[in-house]
């Protein structure tokens, strides 16, 4: 049975939308026909991901008995909307971009149609569907524009994720975002991608009972250090191959006990493929043991930085340390998380009127019409510009060979189009970044037409000012209102 995954307000709204009281000219508001359109604004970009989670939202069956009795219960009265949700299938129509499709911050990439009552309330699902797919994802494309294209990225985020699930799913959009592989068994194992992982500090703690019993080193006939044993036992243990967790004790020390532990014998060198740093300063410290290593005959090994590591961290190690191979994130994946997509869910329009917030912030204010967002190519297939625009127009962006609709009919009265594979969808973002020749100052800007529809519209709704300043006492200090208009 289905949650009550709403908030108060869609609730109070929904109910009162279906009094008498509320009605429009003709009919009550609950009936009206409403769109609302879907866009993040706090991200440059993002590839578009979450279908699947709106799908099993949207197909979330009726309400059961307790929850509904809580709404009837409510001291607010929702009798009329608990009615109404008793069986919450959506029948309207939802329209969405191709799943994995850059997008960028403002542009609409989904939007839904149907009577308000309901339509109203089922913002939440597109925001829980959308925002974590589109932040992990986002993080994801910029780790790996910053890594580069040769550079391995690894997910070592279970830890940071609270839950398996959650875990699982950002495995998943760290993967189509541009990772190479997880550390996450369950995710490894669910998604078919590879999983890795070298050992923890804990692995040469255990050991330290050498520390005191000491083995002896036969080439020198010395004591080997405890830290030198657990090397050599890790690499018994993986003969296939292995990376060495350098920094327990400090980098230099875990290098020159990694150096001898590989050098003792034939296989424990071929068992040596890497190592990995995880603390101090990554790029200074990986040059110096690289160097180390081949000081020393080792050569040919595989460098790994891991350790609170975020974009800025990563495009810093790539200029100062270029033979690094690969990363390891976890934390700044999904836990310390400095900007999340922040979904929005916006009424554009309203019994065949548009409509939108004008707001005393810009950047909050909305869209209005129906909406559509094209996208211009040139004669070689490279992207050159997306126009927000209104349904049906005919655009031209400079540059542009072609120019394309991105949104689409995705789900109606239940049926929605398949999705592809987490593989497909990965090797759709990586295709189209190549068709993106600057990404960072790639122009999205508002047709004319819908600028204009924008700004008459505001001025409209703001039109009786004079109105109420002549019946209304205005404190003096109360500034002048003006009139606000996005940029784009």
């Amino acid at each position: 049975m289905g949650n009550l995954n709403i908030d108060r307000y869609h609730a109070t709204m929904g109910d009162a939308s279906f009094k008498d009281e509320t009605r429009l000219h003709d009919k009550r508001l609950s009936e009206a026909e409403a769109t609302f359109y879907v866009t993040q604004r706090k991200l440059p970009f993002a590839p578009c991901l979450g279908h699947g989670r709106l799908v099993r939202l949207m197909a979330e069956g009726g309400i059961d008995r307790p929850r509904l009795r809580f709404l009837e219960q409510d001291r607010g009265g929702l009798e009329r909307f608990a009615r109404a949700v008793e069986d919450m299938s959506f029948v309207g129509a939802v329209r969405a971009v191709r799943p994995a499709t850059i997008m960028f911050a403002g542009e609409p990439f989904a939007d839904i149609t149907g009577a308000f009552g309901l339509t109203q309330a089922q913002e939440i699902k597109f925001e829980h569907a959308f925002d974590l797919p589109m932040t992990t994802a986002a993080i994801a494309m910029q780790l790996r524009m910053a890594a580069g294209e040769t550079r391995w990225l690894s997910d070592f985020s279970l830890r940071r994720n609270g839950d398996i699930e959650r875990a699982v799913e950002v495995a998943t959009y760290a993967f189509i975002g541009g990772f190479n592989d997880t550390s996450n068994m369950e995710a490894a194992h669910r998604l078919d991608i590879p999983a890795v992982g070298t050992s923890a500090h804990y692995w040469q703690q255990a050991f330290i009972e050498f520390m005191d019993e000491p083995e002896i080193e036969p080439r020198t006939g010395r004591p080997k250090h405890f830290e030198q044993v657990a090397f050599e036992r890790w690499l018994d243990a993986n003969p296939q191959g292995t990376t060495l967790l350098l920094d327990t004790i400090n980098v230099y020390t875990g290098a020159a006990h990694a150096a001898m532990a590989a050098t003792s014998n034939d296989a424990r060198r071929r068992a040596f493929k890497g190592f990995r740093v995880d603390s101090g300063d990554l790029a200074q410290l990986g040059a110096w043991c690289l160097r180390f290593f081949e000081a020393n005959g080792l050569e040919g090994l595989m460098p790994v930085l891991t350790g609170d590591l975020d974009v800025e961290g990563v495009k810093r190690i790539v200029s100062e340390f270029p033979q690094a191979a690969g990363f390891g994130v976890g934390t700044k994946l999904s836990g310390e998380v400095r900007r999340v997509a922040g979904v929005i869910f916006k009424q554009c329009l309203i019994d065949g009127r548009p409509t939108l917030k004008a707001s005393n912030t810009p950047e909050k204010s909305t869209l209005p019409g129906r909406l559509q967002v094209f996208r211009g190519a040139d004669a070689e297939g490279n992207y050159v510009g997306d126009v927000i625009g209104l349904d049906g127009e005919e655009i031209e962006i400079p540059g542009a060979a072609s120019v394309e609709p991105l949104l689409a009919p995705f789900w109606e009265r239940g049926r929605y189009d398949s999705i592809p594979s987490i593989t497909k969808l990965k090797a759709f973002v990586e295709e189209q970044r190549t068709r993106f020749r600057d990404i960072e100052n790639y122009p999205h800007v508002l047709s004319d037409k819908l600028r204009k529809l924008r700004d008459e519209l505001t001025a409209r709704m703001r039109a009786d000012e004079s109105n109420w300043r002549a019946v209304l006492s205005v404190p003096e200090e109360f500034a002048e209102a003006t009139t606000h208009a996005p940029s784009k």
